[in-house]
């Protein structure tokens, strides 16, 4: 089978198989700026993101790799603290091209990558699939290797990406002959050999973890597909919850005390003023209303008892958790798994929760959703001493966190996503009625 046959189709965008960029000096710089030059405040950095005048840099850059064409902003990624990051299209007259450009950090010298200044400082250029900080991406990306890595006797039928963020991490899924199936590649920027580990510890604690196939190749791991369905489909079909909160707390409070040894990520508390900026960046004229839901997070959390420090999944919401006939089957993305609090999967799941019908109409019967699992999530903390008021501010600085997320470049009225997760941070916060049906209209 051709390359082009099984090139990937998922998400909003192809990315295609291409070549890399043919006899280019890739570390010259460029313009007249000042390679001194401070870097623009993020804020700055989407506004040009999303400008004109960034398109027709990367146009000229694509040009002078051969691909002539028109440069499109089909992927935004604002990640606070770091920079922002634009997937680019290329439209020619054979096939799309695909470029990212970052304000984040790359180390000089590195392959592949162009430097450049801009009006918000410098720039770091690279066509896919040659990401910098992803080593695996272009194993993961190619047929014939994942063919000749993966697949053994099974014939791949199809590969596609389903979620890329710059420098950060991938995922696709490569479809092969039964019965091996679907197969999903997580590419990853270091320590997948911890990852296969922590999926290995779970596994034999009784925790519904999908199986690996073989051993990390250039840290990427390959994994088979867990039992049921995706809890977010499970949501938009039926209109009782599909597992009860008591099984949600059971799982993870079987999530075996060998990860306690895992280094700790924080939680979304521990970075609220990052996302606020990040919120604020999406939504300016919003500001006020962001700093005094930030506020009023801070002054619960400065009385909420969090809780024993424990084992926990770190990333807990709708899509990382399979389930059938009334029972989880499987918990996917374990990658944050280690010593954290249960409180904080709980927000996270109540956050990730309360936002879905800001993504879809068909999600419009989820606020009952989110009563009742704060209802059973709120006993459960209280019978473990921990004040369960600081459950809903954790979930609203978890929805706080999704704000930025809601943008989208396709979509001229993201916007009113955007105010409408605030809306529902501000219902979190509020405490006895924390979701109602009115805010799905603002």
């Amino acid at each position: 089978m051709s390359a082009a046959s099984l090139s990937g189709h998922g998400g909003r965008f192809a990315l295609r198989v291409m070549k890399i960029f043919a006899g280019m000096e890739l570390h010259r710089e460029k313009g007249t700026m000042d390679p001194s030059t401070a870097q623009a405040s993020e804020r700055d950095q989407v506004a040009y993101f999303s400008s004109l005048q960034i398109a027709e840099l990367v146009a000229s850059v694509a040009a002078e790799a051969g691909y002539i064409g028109q440069a499109s902003l089909i992927e935004l990624h604002h990640r606070p603290g770091a920079g922002v990051s634009g997937l680019f299209e290329i439209i020619t007259v054979t096939k799309p091209a695909y470029l990212i450009c970052t304000t984040e950090s790359v180390d000089p010298g590195t392959p592949r990558v162009l430097r450049t200044e801009s009006p918000i400082g410098v720039l770091h250029l690279w066509e896919h699939p040659n990401d910098p900080g992803l080593p695996g991406l272009p194993l993961a990306s190619v047929p014939e290797s994942v063919q000749a890595t993966w697949g053994g006797r099974y014939d791949l039928l199809n590969l596609e990406t389903l979620a890329y963020r710059p420098l950060r991490r991938a995922v696709l899924k490569a479809t092969f002959d039964d019965p091996l199936g679907e197969v999903f590649l997580k590419v990853l920027r270091k320590d997948a050999d911890l990852l296969a580990q922590k999926h290995k510890v779970l596994a034999e604690a009784g925790t519904p973890v999908p199986e690996l196939i073989g051993d990390p190749v250039r840290d990427v791991l390959a994994i088979k597909r867990v039992a049921g369905m995706p809890m977010a489909q499970a949501i938009m079909d039926g209109r009782t919850p599909p597992v009860t909160g008591a099984d949600i707390v059971a799982v993870l409070s079987g999530f075996p005390t060998e990860l306690m040894e895992a280094p700790a990520r924080p939680a979304w508390t521990d970075r609220l003023e990052w996302y606020a900026h990040a919120a604020e960046t999406a939504l300016p004229e919003e500001t006020g209303r962001i700093q005094g839901l930030m506020a009023k997070i801070n002054a619960v959390l400065e009385t909420a008892h969090r809780g024993p420090l424990v084992a926990n999944h770190g990333d807990f919401y709708e899509a990382n958790i399979f389930v059938r006939d009334g029972k989880i089957t499987g918990i996917i993305d374990i990658d944050s798994a280690g010593p954290g609090y249960l409180i904080d999967d709980l927000a996270c799941f109540i956050g990730h929760l309360a936002v879905l019908p800001t993504l879809d109409q068909r999600y419009s019967h989820v606020p009952e959703f989110v009563r009742y699992y704060l209802t059973e999530f709120s006993s459960e903390l209280a019978a473990r001493s921990i004040d369960p008021q600081g459950l809903y501010a954790r979930s609203a600085s978890v929805v706080l966190s999704l704000i930025a997320g809601a943008r989208d470049e396709e979509d001229p009225h993201w916007k009113f996503a955007a105010r409408q997760r605030l809306a529902v941070a501000e219902g979190l916060i509020g405490g006895t009625q924390p979701i109602k049906r009115s805010l799905l209209a603002q």
